[in-house]
């Protein structure tokens, strides 16, 4: 059984920011659940997970309720409604980020600025996406008990990189400030040019699941760049290891910081 971080909120609040910089700190896995139906969004040039068929919503949350049972000993899993979806389950460590919406629409402006145009927020602005999500809920989780989150944080202030440190703290019992979480540094949009969305095929250039930042890249055949991938997405896919030169099929999706990550790897 798995000891989940479940980390919910709405649209920019920094949800995926503080996975990722929980799963940077320890190496665990980390699962953002609401990142293949974004997927599915905009590769269908869907304006939001509204359009979507709501048995791929129930289908998706019952996967997520079934990675209780992994053995991973940690998981982080994220998602505008974690709380929703697991509010059956026993010990859940919740963690549910709120932020100002003066706040909210500035990353959501600066997110699409930054990725050239491009952005994993779907939906016409966060006022947008908040309504939309509203109706989400009525449709798939009206009958969702509300959930007493173990911490709450207002992220209009602060970094992702402290949150994360304060989470893993208390969820570890141990006092952890005096580590760091390893930064991201933005991409280079040279860097990736020529790359978009979508289904995609490559040779794996380097590969180590055991050191920072877990995972390595992979050539892509139609660009020719590098596309990280992280070893959570390895795990998933039933792949004990990478090699150097083996050849993968993947989904590429976009990584929040106006770059480009692997998913959904299978070997050729």
């Amino acid at each position: 059984m798995s000891q989940i971080i479940a980390i919910y909120g709405k649209t920019c609040c920094l949800k995926s920011d503080v996975a990722r910089a929980i799963s940077r700190l320890t190496g665990y896995k980390l699962a953002s659940r609401g990142e293949w139906i974004t997927t599915l969004a905009m590769m269908d040039k869907l304006k939001g997970g509204i359009e979507i068929d709501l048995d791929v919503h129930r289908k998706l949350d019952e996967e997520t309720r079934s990675m209780v049972s992994w053995s991973d000993p940690v998981l982080i899993l994220e998602s505008r409604f974690m709380d929703a979806v697991l509010h059956e389950m026993d010990d859940i460590f919740f963690v549910h980020l709120t932020a100002d919406d003066d706040v909210r629409n500035h990353r959501w402006e600066h997110r699409r600025e930054e990725g050239g145009g491009r952005t994993r927020q779907i939906g016409d602005g966060v006022a947008a996406r908040d309504r939309e999500d509203e109706q989400l809920s009525n449709l798939l989780y009206a009958d969702a008990k509300p959930v007493a989150p173990t911490m709450a944080f207002d992220t209009s202030e602060g970094t992702a990189e402290d949150y994360a440190l304060q989470i893993w703290s208390k969820f570890t019992g141990e006092d952890l400030s005096y580590l760091q979480v390893a930064g991201t540094t933005e991409m280079d949009k040279k860097q990736t040019k020529g790359l978009k969305p979508g289904p995609s095929a490559g040779e794996v250039a380097v590969y180590n699941a055991l050191r920072n930042p877990f995972g390595g890249y992979i050539t892509d055949d139609l660009s020719g760049r590098n596309v990280f991938i992280h070893k959570s997405v390895v795990e998933a896919s039933g792949l004990k290891e990478l090699s150097q030169g083996q050849r993968v099929t993947y989904v590429i999706v976009e990584d929040g910081f106006g770059g480009f990550r692997a998913s959904n790897v299978e070997a050729e």
